[in-house]
């Protein structure tokens, strides 16, 4: 076995958040990164702190390796309208 089939089977719930101010956010660039990886979505919380202006999306993830969200964590926070990502390994 691997090392990377073994992480894969040990994998808990990975979350990956990506904040935006409210008025800059862009769903539909947020989905078209996530698009690959949508079989293994397992939930979605959008949240909002209008006293901050900003909107959090959290999303959490089934079974996937940490490498493919790493990947997605660095091209979500390469667009200008991010205002931060964090990934929670789980």
């Amino acid at each position: 076995m691997t090392a990377h089939f073994q992480e894969t089977l040990a994998v808990g719930r990975r979350e990956l958040n990506v904040r935006a101010e409210i008025d800059n956010m862009r769903i539909a660039a947020l989905w078209q990164v996530l698009l690959p990886i949508a079989g293994e979505i397992r939930s979605v919380k959008i949240s909002t702190a209008q006293t901050r202006d900003f909107a959090d999306f959290t999303i959490s993830f089934g079974c996937i390796p940490l490498a493919v969200l790493w990947a997605i964590v660095d091209r979500l926070g390469s667009m200008t309208w991010v205002t931060s990502v964090k990934l929670t390994p789980g």
